[in-house]
């Protein structure tokens, strides 16, 4: 089969591949994949940046994709054969609290598991979600990590309902789930970005109002005159000392901040005393457990939704589309056609 192989750290050791198919051991399914996400994930698997003690080599990045099961391990139910499915990315996170290590070791795409950049992939059956029906290949490929993200952010760190204000920082992949995902539920939704296009995209999508960061860097007090002084149940932050000063003030008390990327720097830069005498939750956001994968699913059907993708390249040239990612030139996702 072929695959985007990476033989140790770094674009130069990261290339198509022509290797041999895996097969299906017990309790396993095999997927002929059809589609992948790209991810800044990805660029920063293939570049090193998350580099562990424990690493596979060779490895296939791809943390996210979507594939027809087409051949079963001992022990899997005959039903499975055919479907459509997505390997959800945190193999061992069924629900709830997850053990340390399923984090650490059980993440598609490395450091540890072969990801979706491959014409097949073989994962346990406990480790699969069934993709509504009226998506595309490209469009499905897009909700175990990017959609499952902004699921969790909205619906289990906030809990966001009808009459709430959610503020989104950005239009990339996650953040435009996240204004899909809040509009579905009632929400009003503020969009900042420092690109005038792509906040009129954004408008043409259902975002209430939008805020050029560019043009007024001081966006928390726009969000509170927006919401005459009580703020954003909601703030959506891609994280590091640039945005979270702000994400913090522009949040209601007993409000909540979903940090979902670390864009400017690791360090968040928070003001305590702010933090505390605000009440406010600050949740680390993530993709999200298997159950949350299956109610999101049936959110995205109940709603008709469809993922907002920017470009799709062709398999040949996923190189260059991983590269490409840290650029962040998208409005949405960029997908793989495997």
């Amino acid at each position: 089969m072929k695959a985007l192989r990476l033989d140790s750290a770094g674009f130069d050791n990261f290339g198509l591949a022509e290797i041999d198919a895996p097969r299906p051991g017990a309790g396993e399914v095999l997927l002929k994949m059809s589609a992948a996400g790209v991810l800044l994930r990805d660029y920063k698997v293939v570049s090193g940046a998350y580099a562990a003690a424990e690493q596979t080599w060779p490895l296939i990045p791809g943390s996210e994709g979507v594939g027809e099961i087409v051949e079963l391990g001992e022990g899997v139910d005959r039903s499975w054969t055919g479907k459509r499915v997505n390997p959800v990315y945190v193999q061992g996170w069924q629900g709830a609290r997850p053990h340390p290590q399923a984090i650490a070791r059980g993440t598609l795409g490395g450091p540890l598991l072969h990801g979706c950049f491959a014409e097949y992939l073989t994962v346990p059956v406990a480790g699969v979600v069934e993709v509504p029906a009226h998506l595309s290949h490209e469009e499905a490929a897009c909700l175990p990590f990017s959609a499952l993200t902004a699921w969790s952010a909205v619906v289990d760190q906030a809990g966001i309902a009808r009459g709430d204000v959610v503020m989104i920082q950005g239009t990339g992949g996650i953040a435009l789930f996240a204004l899909q995902f809040a509009k579905w539920l009632g929400a009003r939704v503020i969009v900042s970005s420092k690109n005038d296009e792509k906040l009129a995209r954004a408008r043409a999508l259902g975002a209430d109002h939008v805020i050029n960061y560019a043009s007024t860097p001081q966006w928390a007090q726009a969000v509170l005159d927006l919401t005459e002084g009580r703020g954003a149940d909601l703030v959506m932050d891609p994280g590091g000392t640039v945005t979270m000063l702000e994400s913090i003030r522009a949040v209601r008390p007993c409000g909540t901040v979903s940090v979902f990327n670390a864009l400017s720097s690791a360090e968040l830069g928070v003001q305590l005393p702010y933090l505390l005498g605000h009440n406010i939750a600050l949740h680390g956001v993530n993709a999200g457990s298997r159950e949350a994968h299956v109610a999101m699913v049936q959110g995205i059907t109940q709603a008709n939704l469809h993922p907002v993708l920017e470009r799709s390249y062709a398999f040949e040239d996923g190189v260059a589309a991983v590269a490409n990612a840290p650029k962040a030139e998208q409005f949405g996702k960029v997908c793989l056609r495997i």
